[in-house]
């Protein structure tokens, strides 16, 4: 759960597939969602609950639960997500969690995009 100061303005951005004047699928980020979050890495304990090998890059952002963030919560939708924040971008990684389904704040685990 959330216990952290939502201080961090975040974008989340989404995926989109369209075609371009030659009929051929291209993909384009845009802007889906701007909102501000709590901003912490992952370490010790929380690493290790993780079932991670490599710390290096893993952060969790906590947003608000609201109608735009519960799409992050349908499987496969990391696949369609990412963040970027102080315009570096985060991959969303599985699972992103709504705390014992509250509907108060979600997790949003992310590794840096290199």
């Amino acid at each position: 759960m959330a216990r952290c100061n939502l201080t961090e303005r975040i974008i989340i951005e989404n995926l989109i597939e369209k075609q371009d004047e030659e009929n051929f699928q291209i993909e384009e980020w845009q802007e889906y969602y701007k909102c501000w979050a709590g901003y912490r890495t992952i370490k010790g304990k929380d690493f290790i609950a993780a079932k991670a090998s490599n710390s290096e890059g893993i952060v969790t952002f906590t947003v608000r639960y609201c109608n735009k963030t519960k799409a992050l919560l349908v499987p496969g939708a990391n696949k369609k997500f990412r963040i970027n924040y102080k315009g570096f971008y985060y991959d969303v990684l599985p699972p992103v969690s709504d705390f014992e389904n509250r509907h108060d704040f979600i997790d949003i685990r992310c590794s840096i995009i290199i």
